[in-house]
């Protein structure tokens, strides 16, 4: 007895479907692969930075890159199958791509806080360590051992640097990696204290003294700041708020989220929630 047709066919379609998804995934693979391989080193590592914020440490950049590119087009089928628009599909894919990029930028700012305020105190326990007769390398072995984190890494990470390209070229390669002003100011008066004969307890004393005035009226600015953010954005939430609300509240005779348009506007409104949140966080971020 010969097997139904139309069963036949849709088991053919099924295996060629399965077939079609393998050999995209392979190929986007091996194209993740090679944009990788392509790419400088600080961009690699900011990227592999957000992914283990995301997925935790044990990741492998490539294969969560390829994960996650699987797992967006599959979401996108689904939604597109259930009567989203592609440019509302674009839009939910793209803000949920963005969603772990923002968290990271949120925690990689708070880190970067926390180590400008452990920053002056550091320098002063280097100063009364060397002044003590020890070294800066053995300051430095000291002072990381009683830092709080996440100083107590960054200034083990600096020691053992220390001891192997030098001084000025490991404070140099420290405030180039953290980009931060207060690093690059600390590592300038390190070379300046190093090549003046000996008068880096002092100056280490004096720029601890300076930072921490720095951070008092930072401190205030930020006050200012998150006040302000913190009003812009509450009002950049009654747009997705009038949007969203007016699918259920206002009697269409197509319901606005089954409607392309509708879908398309709703979409912009949530990026523009984003936009705000990005550009209320670019304008108020004001520093000494």
């Amino acid at each position: 007895m010969l097997p139904d047709p139309s069963s036949l066919t849709n088991l053919i379609a099924a295996l060629s479907l399965a077939a079609g998804l393998l050999i995209v995934q392979f190929l986007g693979l091996q194209a993740i692969r090679m944009g990788w391989d392509k790419l400088d080193e600080a961009t690699s590592d900011k990227i592999t930075a957000v992914l283990k914020f995301t997925f935790g440490d044990k990741i492998v950049p490539v294969d969560a890159l390829a994960l996650l590119m699987f797992v967006n087009l599959l979401i996108g089928a689904v939604l597109m199958a259930v009567g989203l628009t592609f440019l509302s599909v674009i839009i939910l894919m793209g803000i949920g791509l963005g969603i772990p990029v923002f968290f990271y930028q949120r925690a990689a700012t708070q880190r970067a806080r926390e180590l400008e305020l452990a920053l002056p105190l550091a320098l002063q326990q280097v100063a009364n360590e060397m002044a003590a007769g020890a070294t800066l390398e053995t300051a430095l072995k000291k002072v990381a051992s009683s830092a709080p984190s996440p100083a107590d890494i960054e200034i083990s990470r600096l020691q053992r640097r220390v001891e192997v390209m030098g001084i000025d070229e490991a404070f140099g390669e420290m405030a180039k990696r953290l980009n931060s002003r207060s690093f690059t100011l600390t590592a300038s008066v390190v070379r300046v204290g190093t090549s003046s004969g000996g008068r880096l307890i002092e100056a280490l004393k004096s720029l601890s003294r300076t930072l921490i005035e720095i951070e008092r009226l930072n401190k205030k600015i930020r006050t200012a700041s998150e006040n302000g953010r913190r009003n812009l954005y509450l009002m950049s939430i009654v747009g997705p708020l009038v949007a969203v609300g007016s699918a259920f509240v206002v009697d269409h005779e197509t319901s606005v989220l089954e409607d392309g348009l509708g879908q398309l506007l709703i979409g912009i409104s949530l990026l523009s929630f984003l936009a705000a949140h990005v550009i209320g966080h670019l304008l108020t971020k004001a520093k000494v």
